[in-house]
């Protein structure tokens, strides 16, 4: 392959990786110091850049010199909400500098943007929980609680006094049980000028949580798909994906593809829906597009590879192929060392046993880092540990 038009990857050793299982090479890109995926078989060239979400514009500036380096007309690969804000400050000199499939720039913004998603999704009858933004809740007065607290924009989300304050932990959204815990929720964040809305809480743990994934053309039909469902989180409730598997679902199928095709998608797309325990409803919690993210890894395992489909897409070579849909469900992702914790947790409060646990782990897996076939980023990950250990230990 040309390396002048290999895909750019600004991402982690997950999505990395989806191109070295399909033998593609690529330029990787890390802000994070985490030099994994340099390291990955496949990997032609190397940069380090700052922080989209702390130097924005300084992130922007160094992309253009990388462009000036390795020249325009590369696919681009995104994974985080950063990305997509630095990509829709820059529109149209990103899509200059590189090549995408995505949405137009209004609909992104819709759609990243909770508050105008919910606006999004009445007109397209998306079956969303009722969603409220921060000035009805202020004028409110008789909500069913609980409800979920989410930002409007996840951009230093993690970071904000308003989740340290709940322990430290990753929590993509605080739940509020009683209108004391909103009035709390509503001061603190308000006082971090964090825009936010309220969304009814749907019953349940986060194993309830189904995602649809695919990658759509400019004339919006899937090259691929499959679904998938969330066995752990950590922390073990409303935090991030440590353990995943494959499943079949024909209703998310269906219904996904139907939304899709209303809305008039393209580009890569995951959406999350999450059954109601207590009616078994589905309902749709997030569409996330654009960004490719550690599912995509599970998925180029079992057999539908969603980044090497948009990467041929976009370089011309897979609009003829039959949709890929078929994969395997007996194969399960698993980030350890965040399971562990998780699984402290819910053993804790007395809902899930080691046996419980050490099941879980039955059957083929993969890991967030360890994979024999590429074992120079196991090696670096080995090593970093070790540095870490030796610095505390001494320090």
């Amino acid at each position: 392959m040309d390396n002048t038009k290999a895909p750019v990857v600004i991402a982690n050793l997950m999505i990395a990786r989806t191109f070295t299982l399909a033998k593609i090479p690529f330029i990787g890109i890390t802000s994070r110091n985490d030099k994994r995926l340099f390291l990955t078989r496949y990997c032609r060239q190397q940069f380090e850049v700052a922080s989209p979400e702390k130097n924005p514009e300084e992130f922007f500036k160094q992309l253009k010199e990388i462009v000036d380096e390795i020249g325009e007309g590369h696919s681009l690969f995104v994974s985080n909400d950063g990305h997509l804000d630095v990509l829709l400050k820059h529109w149209d000199e990103m899509r200059r500098m590189f090549r995408l499939t995505t949405v137009d720039k209004n609909t992104l913004e819709k759609i990243l943007n909770k508050d105008l998603f919910t606006e999004y999704a009445r007109q397209y009858n998306l079956p969303v929980p009722p969603t409220y933004g921060a000035d009805e809740i202020k004028k409110k007065d008789d909500y069913t609680f609980p409800l979920m607290i989410k930002p409007i924009v996840r951009l230093n989300w993690f970071d904000s006094d308003t989740v340290k304050n709940e322990g430290g932990k990753s929590y993509k959204g605080l739940l509020a049980n009683n209108r004391d815990d909103l009035k709390k929720y509503q001061a603190s964040l308000d006082k971090e000028n964090i825009d936010y809305v309220a969304q009814r809480f749907v019953a349940g743990p986060e194993s309830n949580i189904i995602s649809f994934h695919s990658f759509y053309t400019e004339d919006s039909k899937p090259l691929g798909y499959f679904v998938g469902r969330k066995i752990r989180t950590y922390p073990s409730k409303y935090g991030q994906s440590c353990a995943l598997k494959l499943i079949d679902d024909p209703y998310v199928v269906k219904k996904s593809l139907e939304i899709l095709e209303a809305i008039k998608f393209k580009g890569p797309v995951k959406i999350d829906y999450k059954i109601d325990a207590n009616t078994n409803e589905y309902f749709l919690l997030e569409l996330n597009p654009t960004r490719y993210n550690i599912w995509h890894y599970l998925g180029a395992r079992a057999g539908v590879n969603l980044p090497a489909l948009a990467f041929e897409y976009m370089n011309g070579q897979a609009e003829k192929r039959p949709v890929i849909n078929n994969w395997q469900t007996n194969l399960r992702w698993f980030n350890f060392v965040n399971d562990v914790q998780s699984f402290q947790e819910l053993h804790k409060e007395g809902t899930l046993s080691f046996s419980g646990w050490l099941r879980s782990y039955r059957g083929r897996r993969i890991y967030q880092t360890l994979a024999f076939d590429d074992l120079k980023p196991v090696f670096y990950g080995i090593y970093l540990t070790f540095k870490g250990l030796l610095r505390k230990i001494f320090k």
